[in-house]
């Protein structure tokens, strides 16, 4: 019997006359009575397909119970730790660095012959970059060197037994390409000697990222004809602190 057989039987018991029922609403009643009927034998599969899923389901929670043991030790291994960061991009202080910011320019061996007369005009502009240097003893160190800022775009270079120089910051590769002023390493350059040589991050600017640092160190070097590096990594006490002596214009 179905729900409608028994809500009909129900209704009849309790006073209820079909012939009272509009023939609009009779044939509205058989048609859903006619699709129910439609339905009952694919509801009737349907019920039996699930039945028949019960036992793979219970077969694979079987199984994956079996294996719990053996996945939770596998968890607890510890692998041993590799870096993936290959060892030449580290600097000789230990500390990361990109290479294209840091390292000079590499020459490139121009295939394409209709290119040739584009070469002279690049490698001219890469010139301009550091168009001086004060290159020091081989034996030198960055602690005998001592740079005086004379304004906010000039210095004064010094070291024992050396002639002391004037540079200005294009004379030193420090020249935004962009506007021809002073680039940031310039203006790290120059924070850290207007705080006596020393830059924590209580007078830290935030444009200053940490790439900043490592390009400063590499166009110093380049300069002085040194190999080690002038600035340290960052300590909490003193910051960012020069091993040579540098003092601010105030």
């Amino acid at each position: 019997m179905t729900v409608g057989e028994l809500v009909y039987q129900t209704a009849i018991k309790d006073g209820y006359n079909p012939e009272e029922i509009p023939p609009e609403l009779k044939k509205i009643a058989e048609v859903y009575q006619r699709v129910f009927d439609t339905m009952r034998e694919p509801m009737k599969r349907v019920s039996e397909m699930a039945e028949s899923m019960q036992a793979p389901i219970k077969r694979i929670y079987s199984v994956a119970e079996s294996v719990r043991p053996q996945m939770e030790a596998l968890s607890k291994i510890q692998l041993p730790s590799r870096s993936f960061i290959p060892s030449y991009m580290y600097d000789e202080d230990g500390e990361f660095t990109l290479p294209e910011f840091t390292r000079p320019v590499q020459e490139v061996r121009i295939v394409n012959p209709e290119v040739l007369a584009i070469a002279p005009a690049k490698q001219e502009q890469e010139r301009e970059y550091i168009t001086a240097s004060y290159i020091l003893p081989g034996n030198a160190k960055w602690e005998s060197l001592e740079i005086q800022f004379i304004d906010g775009h000039f210095v004064r270079v010094s070291y024992p037994d050396m002639e002391s120089k004037k540079f200005d910051f294009k004379d030193m590769g420090f020249m935004d390409t962009r506007n021809v002023q002073p680039d940031r390493k310039w203006q790290l350059l120059k924070s850290i000697a207007d705080h006596r040589g020393y830059l924590t991050k209580e007078h830290w600017d935030g444009r200053m990222h940490r790439n900043i640092k490592y390009e400063l160190n590499g166009r110093l070097k380049r300069f002085f004809g040194m190999t080690t590096s002038p600035i340290p990594r960052y300590t909490r006490r003193d910051g960012y602190m020069t091993l040579f002596v540098i003092r601010g214009d105030r």
